[in-house]
């Protein structure tokens, strides 16, 4: 928990003071590095930026699509509270793997309070609507937003979450997405200038 709290005022302090230091780091860059290294490391910044920008807009993309479609299942399958539900699923949606978990158990006890056998359903209904969440929806569009193929999406949640949990998860994703981009790129230019000028 503490290193939580601090985490967040530490990141408080960086949004607060960013003009600042980005100029402080500008000016020693430009003092102390050539003037090549300078401007490839300002790419892979701009560059990790950018993933982790499109990745976090995604991540509530999908999150809100998640919710609406639980939302309106339930109300065809005339479960109850479908639409606070659907707003729960939603919003845990943004938690990977214990997300899913936790947004399942408040739909399950709401719904255990009307009908033991509907609340069984709707855990059947979740299970489903999560697997083609995880295996379908979600490698699209957080992969169209960051400009990543699913594949590589469903590789970096996996690898990511197999060598550090749900942090691994989380920064996964924009890793891969930053790197991709960065080698796609420099692809791009060294087939170029393999070309024969005309």
């Amino acid at each position: 928990m503490v290193n939580i709290v601090l985490g967040l005022i530490f990141a408080t302090y960086l949004l607060i003071d960013r003009d600042r230091l980005r100029s402080q780091l500008h000016r020693l860059s430009r003092q102390y590095l050539p003037a090549k290294l300078t401007e490839k490391i300002l790419y892979v910044l701009r560059v990790l930026n950018e993933s982790f920008h499109n990745y976090i807009v995604g991540q509530f993309t999908e999150a809100i699509i998640l919710g609406a479609l639980c939302a309106t299942g339930m109300a065809i399958f005339g479960f109850p509270y479908a639409a606070m539900i659907g707003a729960v699923v939603g919003a845990m949606a943004l938690i990977p793997i214990a997300g899913a978990y936790v947004g399942g158990a408040v739909g399950f006890l709401l719904i255990l309070t009307v009908s033991p056998l509907r609340a069984l359903l709707f855990v059947v209904y979740l299970v489903v609507l999560q697997q083609i969440e995880g295996n379908l929806i979600y490698p699209r569009v957080v992969g169209g937003s960051i400009g990543l193929p699913g594949l590589w999406v469903l590789a970096a949640v996996t690898v990511g979450g197999g060598l550090s949990g749900i942090t691994g998860m989380l920064i996964g994703v924009p890793l891969t997405a930053a790197l991709y981009k960065i080698v796609k790129n420099d692809l791009h230019r060294r087939e170029a200038a393999m070309r024969p000028q005309a």
